[in-house]
């Protein structure tokens, strides 16, 4: 390829012209988006679960809207297969693909794709896609939890087109509609997505007519030529090794939680990094598969959001990625496998381990250890309901509430507050009013909830709560889906606690609205009469009669460093903000508070307290001594490294020993019980949580969620 910015060649683009057409590119892309979201009525794209990009001719994303991430990097699958299977792409044309064994993350998502052509010739691809509210299959929203095949799950749209020469498919358009219970709204979708082609291709034109289609053309390359040198540059800086970690996707089984392991073994050399997930488990006709599509895109997305902040994001930035998994894993799942629940399943998962493994590697650099965070979207709780109507109708709705989850801790900062996930970036939660105006379901309360972000240093932030109840209808059915329910998949860093479970609950026979009736609030499930129960992650026909209340509790993210090291004020004005609670500030970050205020002679016992219980729980390494030099490096909050691959402590100096075969050999091992952990933390029988600690000062310089017996990986191996 001719690289666009030598000045040997007729299409380099100076500077100026290049900022000016790159930011013009952004403003195209973002009028789609806009045009999309405004001309759909669908509630589920008005909480941004969408996407619209502009791609170069060969496929590649050259603009990436904020909105839901993992799809578009199927856009560019999409596109690549569209290139492969037509050669008679012509002006005029709108493709459209859902199968998530070629490039979609499940039937839900349905991309629109549209060539740009000047003079003949492809120079771009515009594209977007929306998850539709229904797409037929055994269940209302065509998230069928039961599904035993993809046949059961909705209709399966090959790649083809939709519009030719401008001329709508009506056979195609009809045919996939009326398999929708919600034929109406995904209509509604599809007008929007050819009203935002539309629009930004007109635009596409102009900025070609006004700077020439090989200017434009030439500053989309350029565009990911950059990102790809910087990275690759950023990667250079930072240590050659093989970074791990596992996370798990905890599934309902006969009387039990069935767990899958997604292992990420990551290998970064030089300026490539490899991603390899193949110790997963493998595939199953059960809820939460995900394809290949979907492990890509969940890496595409990581790397966008870790990168991204300094970078321009583009894909440029996958240039350097590999991703490596054997066919027929639960992240690689093939056909018949049911994949309805794998846009928000075992490809999510993936995105944990994917997400522990990077900030392991970037927190040995100093220059960029504030990149690192820990897992950021542990799970999407499905909240889908369906039925009658307080018109009479038949409704069907996905509530996207559950995206306000508290965001991680950072080496710097604490976590966001119900501050969104990092899959919609640009995302958020319906209206509550223009929830209750469209469906028959009243809210109790939408709040953020104490201590479910996990404890820390810096802690991660807390996410939120919802409760509903039916009214104007005699019930409704649920169909919810999650994981991380009995494991938090949410690990914080270097010490850090994990965030809290998901969480469904129902009391049924609860008398809520005679109670509202009389005036009376409601403020918790413990002031209802009823019978009270814990709904397992998987729900396919949750009955929500009249009367009855369901109540859905996120997961959250984890802290950063040793919670006996956060600053105890900052502890005393989170208990007077709502967000800590007495029990926590005292049992999990040893502080000891009076009338509000720090006591901090009874806050230094309460943490010495707190260390000389760990010091008589820990396995102890087995230690010899060791000399080092002078420190030459760091790995996050916990190991200052010397030469020879020695590490000490970075809290108290002590010299632990030598890191060539595993940290974790040095370190002591406490495993921690309830009373250590957020009260909104479930541990599966099968797994531990595990803090590794420094044996002299007991200082607490990782905490992991692994298998009982212990676990198999390592987190770093560095072999430069």
């Amino acid at each position: 390829m001719t690289n666009p910015t030598s000045t040997d060649t007729p299409h380099a683009v100076d500077p100026v012209t290049f900022e000016v057409i790159r930011h013009k590119l952004w403003s195209i892309n973002s009028e789609g988006a806009t045009t999309v979201e405004h001309v759909s009525g669908s509630p589920v794209v008005h909480a941004t679960d969408y996407n619209f990009g502009i791609y170069t001719a060969a496929g590649e994303m050259a603009i990436i809207g904020t909105y839901l991430l993992t799809p578009i990097y199927t856009g560019a699958m999409a596109i690549e297969v569209f290139l492969d299977r037509y050669d008679d792409i012509e002006p005029g044309d709108v493709f459209i693909i859902n199968d998530p064994y070629l490039a979609a993350m499940h039937q839900n998502d349905v991309q629109f794709c549209k060539p740009v052509f000047r003079d003949g010739e492809i120079v771009a691809w515009l594209g977007c896609m929306a998850h539709q509210v229904d797409l037929g299959g055994m269940d209302p929203g065509s998230w069928c939890t039961t599904a035993t095949d993809v046949f059961q799950e909705g209709i399966r749209i090959p790649p083809g087109r939709i519009v030719r020469r401008d001329v709508l498919n009506q056979e195609l358009w009809d045919t996939i509609v009326l398999n929708s219970r919600m034929h109406d709204t995904v209509a509604n979708d599809f007008r929007a997505f050819l009203a935002g082609l539309r629009v930004a291709e007109q635009r596409f034109h102009e900025l070609c007519d006004r700077y020439g289609a090989a200017q434009v053309k030439a500053t989309m390359e350029r565009t990911l030529d950059n990102s790809e040198a910087e990275l690759r540059a950023m990667l250079q800086e930072l240590p050659d090794g093989v970074y791990e970690h596992t996370s798990y996707l905890d599934r309902p089984a006969a009387d039990s939680v069935e767990l899958l392991q997604v292992p990420c073994r990551m290998t970064k050399t030089g300026d490539r990094i490899v991603f390899d997930f193949s110790e997963s488990s493998p595939q199953s006709p059960a809820y939460g598969m995900t394809t290949r599509g979907g492990l890509l895109g969940a890496v595409a997305t990581l790397m966008l959001c870790t990168f991204g902040s300094d970078i321009p994001w583009n894909h440029g930035l996958m240039r350097p990625v590999e991703v490596v998994a054997p066919d027929g894993l639960c992240v690689t799942a093939v056909e018949p496998m049911p994949v309805s629940g794998g846009a928000a399943g075992a490809n999510w998962t993936a995105t944990c381990s994917a997400g522990g493994a990077i900030a392991k590697m970037l927190s040995f650099s100093e220059k960029y250890e504030n990149h690192a965070f820990g897992p950021s979207d542990g799970s999407w709780q499905l909240n889908q309901f369906g039925g009658i109507d307080q018109h009479g109708e038949p409704f069907a709705s996905m509530y996207m509430d559950s995206l306000l989850w508290g965001g991680p801790a950072f080496s710097f900062r604490d976590g966001v507050d119900t501050g969104g996930s990092m899959v919609i970036l640009g995302g958020g939660a319906g209206d509550v009013e223009q929830q209750e105006m469209r469906h028959p379901l009243l809210y109790l309360w939408r709040r953020q909830v104490p201590d479910s972000g996990g404890a820390g240093t810096f802690r991660g932030g807390n996410g939120i709560q919802f409760a509903l109840t039916p009214i104007d209808t005699a019930e409704v059915t649920g169909v919810l889906g999650t994981h991380g329910v009995t494991l938090p998949n949410r690990t914080g860093l270097f010490g850090g606690l994990p965030g809290s479970c998901a969480r469904f609950e129902r009391v049924t026979g609860s008398g809520v609205l005679d109670h509202l009736g009389e005036g009376r609030p409601v403020g918790a499930l413990t002031e209802l009469a009823g019978e009270h129960q814990v709904l397992p992650g998987v729900s396919p026909a949750a009955r929500i009669a009249h009367g009855d209340v369901f109540e859905c509790t996120v997961q959250n993210g984890g802290g950063y460093g040793d919670p006996l090291l956060r600053d105890p004020a900052r502890v005393a004005a989170d208990v007077e903000a709502g967000a800590v609670s007495l029990d926590a500030a005292a049992r999990l970050y040893g502080v000891a508070l009076s009338d509000g205020a720090v006591d901090p002679d009874g806050t230094d016992t309460l943490r010495a307290s707190i260390r000389e219980a760990r010091r008589a729980r820990m396995t102890a390494p087995e230690r010899s001594t060791v000399a080092a030099g002078e420190p030459t490096g760091i790995w996050g909050a916990s190991l200052l490294t010397h030469e020879g691959g020695i590490a000490s402590c970075r809290h108290c100096s002590t010299v632990l020993g030598p890191i060539g075969d595993g940290w974790e050999a040095i370190a002591g091992r406490v495993v921690l019980g309830p009373d250590d952990l957020g009260s909104r933390v479930e541990v599966h029988a099968d797994l531990a949580t595990v803090a590794y600690v420094c044996p002299e000062c007991v200082t607490a310089l990782w905490v992991d969620t692994e298998p009982a017996e212990g676990k198999a990986w390592k987190d770093f191996v560095l072999t430069a």
